[in-house]
């Protein structure tokens, strides 16, 4: 029956470059979503063409590809919705996020609740788009 309920969850992708941010990504959306990693920009990419998820959390400074370029790429064949996090909310424009066409940005540290809200917001959000699309 678990894997029954695991394959029904909505798949989040988390990208950070700290395995400490991630774990806590984890811990707070791992009850609701199956959640899944990208240490950097590159392994990221690879992953969303792979298995493209549900919903991306980003963060902007990132070693290789950041997080603004990593949107960027990916909006060339996707509307998934994204959420930009950053220590430093200097490093992207309002302007820039509303070309990048991200869904909500965050300032770290992320209080659980906010972010857990706003991804369960994005998700159905999402979900009711594409399902009025069909």
């Amino acid at each position: 029956m678990q894997k029954q309920t695991e394959i029904r969850k909505k798949r989040i992708l988390a990208i950070d470059d700290d395995p400490f941010t991630l774990a806590q990504y984890r811990d707070i959306l791992g009850d609701k979503y199956q959640v899944f990693f990208a240490l950097n920009g590159e392994q990221a990419l690879e992953i969303i063409d792979q298995s493209p998820p549900n919903l991306i959390i980003v963060d902007v400074r990132m070693p290789g590809i950041a997080g603004p370029q990593v949107v960027h790429k990916l909006r060339r064949f996707t509307s998934v919705p994204v959420i930009m996090i950053s220590s430093f909310p200097e490093d992207v424009s309002e302007d820039e996020l509303v070309r990048l066409q991200v869904n909500a940005a965050l300032i770290k540290p992320v209080e659980p609740q906010v972010l857990l809200y706003e991804v369960d917001s994005l998700v159905a959000a999402h979900h009711v788009q594409f399902d009025e699309a069909l």
